[in-house]
């Protein structure tokens, strides 16, 4: 879930951003992508959030010809309110902004709907190569 999860935050960027924003998703459409049952929701929400905050990820990069790593998280924030409110808010990270940004200009375009329902990371790699050839 949090692969496909991520993706769908994604892209919510618009590829004229010259910043983020808070990103804001209906919960009824967390619903219906992932088959969640809206008595659960908020529970999964919560587990999601916590879980996505914990995740480092690692980015090689090359300043001055010396090679190094930033290790940071993929969010900033995740808001909603406990009580139903029906919106979750999502911040990322801003030392994300060189590598999110205008991404829809730099790599491969297809419908998110098309690899929302894929279960693993191997299936929408796998769609990805395919959609590559098209």
């Amino acid at each position: 879930m949090e692969i496909r999860f991520f993706t769908m935050v994604v892209s919510l960027i618009d590829d004229k951003d010259e910043d983020f924003k808070q990103y804001e998703i209906p919960i009824k459409n967390l619903i219906n992508l992932y088959d969640i049952k809206s008595k659960t929701i908020y529970a999964e929400m919560d587990k999601l959030s916590t879980s996505m905050l914990k995740k480092i990820i690692t980015i090689p990069l090359k300043e001055n010809d010396i090679d190094k790593e930033l290790k940071t998280t993929l969010f900033g924030s995740f808001k909603y309110a406990k009580n139903g409110s029906g919106m979750l808010e999502v911040n990322f990270n801003p030392v994300l902004k060189p590598f999110l940004l205008q991404l829809k200009n730099r790599f491969l375009l297809y419908d998110i709907k098309n690899i929302l329902k894929l279960t693993s990371s191997n299936s929408i790699k796998m769609y990805e190569l395919l959609k590559s050839y098209e």
